[in-house]
């Protein structure tokens, strides 16, 4: 998706592209050659300057290196309407309407990024919203 989007606007070499994108030449030549997913703030900083929907991007990107039994799982994002805006998750229409609902866009941003840290670090951050919670209470 990266490599077409960049044919599209012409760029001749990685040294030019990752130039435009903000991003080192090694990283965009392991992105495209070898298939590495960068980390999500990088792909939506690539999505914004090739004018892709960070979205579909991002799904894309993580869905290239999981098994084929697991390919099912992912939904594919709906096209935004006009009226509704741009959508911001990788998710279906029906859950982006339900967070949409009961969480706000931070806290689906905070949730991404929890799932993203190791096993260690959500203990920590377990650990630290308990604490702060229960200083709360008593308080």
């Amino acid at each position: 998706m990266i490599k077409n989007a960049l044919d599209k606007k012409g760029f001749k070499n990685l040294k030019d592209a990752s130039k435009a994108l903000g991003i080192s030449p090694e990283l965009l030549r392991v992105t495209i050659a070898k298939g590495h997913i960068p980390k999500d703030t990088t792909l939506a900083i690539i999505a914004k300057k090739l004018n892709l929907d960070t979205s579909v991007l991002v799904l894309a990107a993580h869905q290239q290196k999981v098994p084929d039994e697991v390919k099912g799982f992912f939904l594919t994002p709906s096209q935004a309407k006009f009226s509704r805006g741009k959508r911001k998750y990788p998710l279906s229409e029906e859950q982006s309407n339900y967070l949409a609902k009961v969480l706000s866009t931070d806290e689906i941003m905070l949730l991404r990024k929890y799932r993203q840290v190791n096993d260690e670090a959500r203990t920590q951050i377990t650990g630290y919203i308990d604490f702060m919670y229960a200083s709360k209470r008593t308080a």
